[in-house]
């Protein structure tokens, strides 16, 4: 049938189109479970609903029950629903495999499968397996990948919430939740009802933002890029401190701080032959204006070769979380220290981490 954006697949459903399987993934895992309850609300008759409504954990489904419940009439309607949650298909024997795929090329036509992935992270395109079983679904039904929304219709889906509980709220402010904690909905949903319980009826400020608001990783990342390259010690490990309270893994603190120094190079690498900001968001379809513009206004301090040292010592703290025993946070704090000298201590080029 087709590939359907998110708004298309509900328009579909609330107007009772029905296919044979749909496939559901992506990051927005908030828009898709909407769709699920969608599917629920308007397609499913709740007649016989113990007979012909099945739901699987992929981690536990076996193919044989699969196949079992999908072979099977339903009872007193025209059709049966089966819904499979986060399943991996590349960890599948290749004999079930082939049976689902046998599945979907002579399918039952009295049976609706949906496949649905908001744990399971998958990307169709690098597994020959999913790209496969895609091929046929499309030949059946449809498939809706949840991808994050842009800034500007965030904005108007929290200024939405807030105004149907009587809470005023800037755009302005809207935009600053968004950089602050980024852009899953579940996460800015839950940050957005704490601030209208505390602001009770009041306008949200910026500041009630800032006091209460819990900054994403990457968020947290890159004002702690920041405090490297200036050079502020108390304000770096502060930040580290908060990143371990709040169990962030160790990796993924690297991860978000190499994502925000690699942002860090592009715009000094643009910056030094007069590219402008606009260029640079436009370029590198940066979702966030404000944070390309904030490093704008602080990188005529830093030096590129800060940054490149700061970047290799990121490498080389990688490496030694994935390759050797020690200790998490000591091999950050070191890497930390590391960075926050580079000017007077360049890394080493052996792969080791100088004291």
């Amino acid at each position: 049938m087709a590939v359907l954006t998110d708004e298309a697949l509900n328009k579909k459903i609330q107007a009772k189109e029905i296919y044979q399987v749909y496939f559901l993934y992506g990051e927005e895992s908030y828009l898709m479970q909407n769709t699920i309850n969608l599917i629920n609300k308007t397609l499913i008759p709740p007649d016989f609903l113990e007979f012909n409504y099945h739901l699987f954990d992929g981690e536990t489904m076996t193919l044989n029950q699969l196949e079992t419940a999908y072979e099977a009439l339903p009872m007193m309607a025209q059709r049966k629903w089966i819904l499979v949650k986060d399943w991996n298909l590349e960890k599948l024997p290749k004999h079930d495999f082939d049976k689902f795929l046998s599945l979907l090329k002579d399918p039952n036509p009295s049976t609706v499968l949906i496949l649905y992935y908001p744990n399971l992270s998958i990307d169709p395109q690098k597994s020959n397996r999913f790209k496969k079983g895609l091929e046929l679904i499309h030949s059946i039904g449809v498939s809706c990948k949840f991808a994050p929304k842009s800034k500007a219709v965030l904005k108007k889906a929290i200024a939405t919430r807030c105004s149907r509980q009587k809470t005023p709220i800037s755009l302005e402010v809207c935009e600053m939740i968004i950089d602050l904690c980024g852009t899953n909905l579940t996460i800015l949903n839950h940050e957005v009802d704490k601030l209208i319980y505390f602001s009770d009826g009041e306008p949200i400020t910026e500041q009630t933002v800032r006091q209460l608001s819990t900054p994403s990783v990457q968020s947290t990342a890159f004002d702690l890029s920041n405090a490297i390259l200036k050079q502020q010690y108390q304000t770096a490990f502060s930040i580290l401190d908060q990143l371990f309270y709040l169990r962030i893994e160790p990796i993924m603190i690297i991860g978000a701080l190499t994502m925000s120094f690699v942002d860090l190079y592009r715009v000094k690498a643009a910056q030094d032959v007069g590219v402008s900001a606009k260029q640079v968001i436009q370029d590198f379809q940066y979702r966030s204006e404000y944070r390309v513009n904030k490093i704008y206004q602080n990188l005529h301090v830093f030096s590129m070769e800060q940054i490149h040292n700061c970047i290799r010592s990121l490498e080389q703290a990688d490496r030694l979380l994935k390759s050797s025993k020690m200790d998490a946070r000591i091999v950050l704090e070191q890497m930390l220290c590391q960075m926050l000298f580079t000017k007077h201590s360049l890394p080493s080029k052996d792969g080791g981490m100088n004291s």
